[in-house]
């Protein structure tokens, strides 16, 4: 007798080919029977459902709020099994102990409220496993967490001594069990990354035949410049790469077909024999950080003297003009595309607009972004904006492309408690969702076999996670039951904190996670270390 039996399912095994019937055999945390299989302790009743490889997340940032929710409350409920984190540059190790105390305010205002009691890549690991979690992590070590724990915080010179610590600190990562190494370029600190400096640390990463994923310095006005610079660190460091979200973002100063001409950027690397791909997300919405809009003028005297600065009005005019490196669609006044998704110290204004801010706090759009910057001082990098990026056509044109995986980039949230006031956007509660209900049942963009594959066997691929994405004897039991028909998002913009319907039953390492949308308080995730 095995442990778990689903049955009269359609399957959808993640290589892309055909749904068809067959039953599936669990026991420990295998696969064991595909097909005909035997009598079961648990017998499960998939009739009319889709029995799929759990979903695989291929950009992540759930490890900003694991601590505060190591179940996965809303990414488990999706059918979401594994997820890729530590992306954009941004991971919580390395550590100096300096930088360990920005790191502590950062996951503080995710409301975890525990030590940081690590200081290498290893150790983080180590943390992660010992208390716990539901849902697997595999993990990339961020060029921000090095760059930082190596002494570096603005644009001071970076000197043999600096690259020297940095590629150390990558290379415990790697052994530790990272993936590969994390860049956000358009980000603070990660802007202030040299040429030298990357390229000595694609070389380091080379050596342990790692990954590079980053999101590039620009994706728009310089666009075609930022996807050459990843493709040069590939070519340097002899690695595979993957774009962070290559997208354009609808209404800025992008050339004439930016997108299509970057995209054949990456497939004439290809051709060349470089392994580069990218991947998307399912909203015409997206996260990004309040101080990606600031100018370099400012940021690069710290927080706590841009909360001083922002005092001055002379320093806001300046700051109207000058704010254009991010979101650069405001500067045609479209801030009814822009909401305010967390602010710790200002959280009556939550999941609003800016317009709608502007008119609870009677002054103009500029001045009630710089208000809530400067009322979160020093902690002014934790503030998170959701804006309308792009259309759906050019939505649609990135989930079809067949080097295109299919993640979300957001986080695993909960629908109570402290971590859902300061989560307040669909990303954690519907991303996946998004892709089974409006891209493959509403829009009809790609089957669903092909979603399937996007958003399981493909990541798995992509990032070397060795016997999971795909339903097949002696692969480990991650496992999705939903209903195709009427698998749904409950979660809105005005109203995000709602988990989905339609998902029947989530298995994880041979274990039932969820049931019927219930979670069962399952801990038997596993963090999926490199090799």
């Amino acid at each position: 007798m095995i442990d778990l039996a689903i049955r009269n399912g359609w399957l959808i095994d993640g290589t892309g080919g055909l749904r068809h019937r067959a039953d599936i055999g669990i026991q420990g945390e295998q696969v064991v029977e595909i097909g005909r299989v035997s009598t079961a302790r648990i017998e499960i009743d998939a009739t009319d459902q889709v029995v799929s490889p759990g979903f695989i997340d291929p950009h992540s940032h759930s490890d900003f709020t694991l601590h505060a929710n190591r179940e996965s409350h809303s990414s488990i409920r999706q059918g979401v099994t594994t997820e890729i984190v530590g992306n954009c540059g941004f991971t919580n190790a390395p550590l100096s102990d300096q930088s360990a105390a920005a790191t502590q305010a950062r996951m503080r205002s995710f409301t975890y409220e525990g030590p940081i009691d690590w200081r290498t890549f290893g150790e983080y690991l180590e943390n992660i496993e010992s208390g716990g979690i539901t849902a697997n992590v595999a993990l990339f070590v961020g060029h921000n967490a090095i760059r930082t724990a190596a002494g570096l915080l603005g644009d001071e010179e970076v000197t043999d001594s600096h690259l020297r610590t940095m590629a150390s600190l990558l290379a415990e990562a790697m052994d530790s069990g990272a993936i590969g190494m994390s860049t956000g370029l358009e980000y603070t600190p990660g802007i202030f990354g040299t040429p030298r400096e990357l390229q000595y640390l694609a070389k380091e990463l080379g050596k342990h035949d790692g990954i590079y994923t980053s999101h590039i310095r620009n994706r728009d006005a310089k666009i075609f410049e930022s996807v050459q610079e990843l493709i040069d660190l590939a070519k340097i460091g002899g690695i595979s790469a993957q774009i962070s979200h290559l997208n354009v973002r609808h209404d800025t100063n992008a050339p004439e077909r930016a997108w299509e001409r970057a995209v054949e950027m990456m497939k004439k690397a290809q051709s060349e024999g470089f392994d580069i791909e990218a991947d998307t997300t399912p909203f015409k919405h997206g996260i990004g950080k309040m101080t990606g809009i600031l100018p370099r003028w400012l940021i690069d005297e710290g927080y706590p003297e841009v909360a001083k600065a922002l005092k001055d009005n002379l320093v806001r005019d300046r700051l109207r003009g000058d704010c254009d490196r991010y979101w650069r669609f405001i500067h045609k006044g479209q801030w009814h595309r822009v909401l305010l998704q967390s602010s710790p110290h200002l959280p009556e204004y939550n999941g609003l607009t800016f317009p709608e801010i502007a008119k609870l706090h009677k002054k103009d759009e500029w001045d009630c972004f710089f208000d809530i910057l400067q009322a979160s001082g020093p902690e002014m990098d934790d503030l998170i904006l959701v804006g309308e990026l792009f259309t759906e056509e050019h939505l649609a044109e990135m989930v079809a492309h067949p080097d295109f995986s299919l993640g979300v980039d957001g986080y695993t949230s909960i629908d109570k408690g402290p971590l859902s006031e300061v989560t307040m956007s669909q990303h954690p509660y519907s991303g996946h969702i998004e892709y089974l209900a409006h891209h493959v049942r509403e829009m009809k963009t790609i089957s669903l076999e092909t979603a399937i594959h996007k958003m399981a066997a493909k990541p798995a691929n992509r990032f070397g996670i060795k016997k999971r994405g795909i339903l097949k004897e002696g692969n480990f039991a991650d496992v999705v039951v939903f209903d195709p028909t009427n698998v749904r998002t409950r979660s809105t913009m005005q109203n995000p904190r709602a988990y989905p319907e339609g998902i029947q039953l989530v298995v994880v390492n041979g274990t039932v996670a969820v049931k019927n949308g219930d979670h069962k308080g399952s801990m038997t995730g596993k963090v999926l270390r490199r090799n």
